[in-house]
């Protein structure tokens, strides 16, 4: 149980500075790749969403023709495991609209690994891993480089080569050859920014967050269908989108969820969000995002630490949607399995009290 005096203490609220490690291969010295720059307008420094320079919803996206392009590029190359549009998929019988996958080939272990003494075949294997890079710019419209120099202060963006969906890919941050352990805001508006300039319905990002968590990286993909934690019904609990931004809580769903809404204030959101982060990484408390709906709505999966069993869920399956290797297993699911699976990572009743009080006291503060 999280205790509400603890996550009173206000030298919490104090922004943590984020340790290096893991430090990149000096290969990427040099290399040349796609670069797309967002404009100088950031979602920090302004309020109102609709006076972005974003694109319009029927006007093709740049940056979704580039990722996809790109992907595809390396499934032509044979560079992933398995063919993931091959999977089988099904909606599990039930209320809840849960989805599974079977997926034979997947691999849980599937960030980018650069081990020492590779061969130069070996080093071409894990460059091809790398799509492009994504940065901001003080150009005020965003624009498209095709062969520029690996930024400092970027999101890198590789292919998950076991794939758990049509685009599945990497975002990581890249600043100074290095890999960072914690979410801060200016990451957390590079990937909810990712999400609006995609500009797809079927695009969604996920963060998953461990107090033994030894790197930061987001990961997107696109499904075709909603998730089932997109359709329950929700609870307001602060503020509305008339002015601007909504906390909500998720009702009738197996693991206790929040919902942040925003159609402009943007800045708050996030910032809000990642103060949140910040008190739940100190409370050892596992959580999950899923950013969806272009960026407009980020659900907040909050899960129990276990020590017996340290295994959390992902982002992914805390939305509802559940791969199994096996066919049997596949065969064999069902909408009371998936929500005990679901119930049993979940914080209890009283932790998640406190921590609503504590996310409207954080909200509060911004006047919203």
């Amino acid at each position: 149980m999280v205790r509400l005096k603890q996550l009173e203490d206000d030298n919490l609220l104090a922004k943590s500075e984020m340790p290096k490690q893991s430090k990149f291969p000096q290969f990427f010295e040099g290399i040349k790749i796609p670069l797309y720059c967002f404009g100088s307008q950031s979602l920090m420094g302004r309020e109102p969403f609709g006076e972005l320079p974003c694109i319009s919803e029927d006007e093709e996206s740049i940056l979704d023709t580039l990722l996809l392009a790109q992907w595809e590029d390396r499934a032509m190359k044979g560079i992933f495991r398995y063919d993931v549009t091959a999977s089988e998929i099904k909606a599990i019988e039930g209320r809840k609209k849960f989805l599974a996958q079977l997926n034979e080939g997947w691999n849980l272990d599937h960030f980018p690994k650069r081990e020492e003494n590779k061969t130069f075949h070996q080093e071409d294997v894990f460059r091809d891993e790398l799509l492009f890079g994504i940065a901001s710019s003080e150009k005020t419209n965003p624009e498209l480089i095709p062969s520029a120099a690996v930024p400092d202060h970027a999101f890198l963006v590789f292919i998950n080569a076991s794939p758990v969906e049509y685009g599945h890919v990497l975002l990581v941050p890249h600043h100074s050859n290095s890999v960072y352990q914690f979410l801060d805001a200016s990451f957390l508006e590079m990937a909810v920014r990712l999400g609006v300039e995609i500009n797809n319905c079927c695009f969604r990002l996920f963060y998953d967050s461990s107090p033994d968590a030894s790197h930061l990286h987001f990961q997107a993909c696109y499904f075709p269908n909603p998730l089932a934690v997109e359709l329950m019904p929700v609870d307001t609990i602060f503020g509305d989108l008339q002015t601007w931004m909504r906390i909500s809580v998720v009702t009738d769903y197996p693991i206790k969820t929040l919902l942040l809404e925003s159609h402009q204030k943007f800045k708050m959101m996030m910032e809000i969000l990642v103060k949140m982060c910040s008190f739940l990484q100190e409370m050892r408390i596992s959580y999950n995002l899923l950013i969806s709906d272009c960026g407009k709505k980020i659900f907040l999966f909050l899960q129990q630490q276990k020590s017996k069993d340290p295994c959390s869920l992902s982002a992914w399956e805390c939305g509802g949607y559940f791969l199994f290797k096996s066919r049997s297993d596949f065969d064999q699911a069902t909408e009371r399995t998936m929500l005990k699976r679901l119930s049993s990572v979940s914080i209890d009743d009283d932790s998640f009290k406190a921590v609503k009080l504590l996310c409207c006291r954080i909200a509060s503060k911004f006047g919203i």
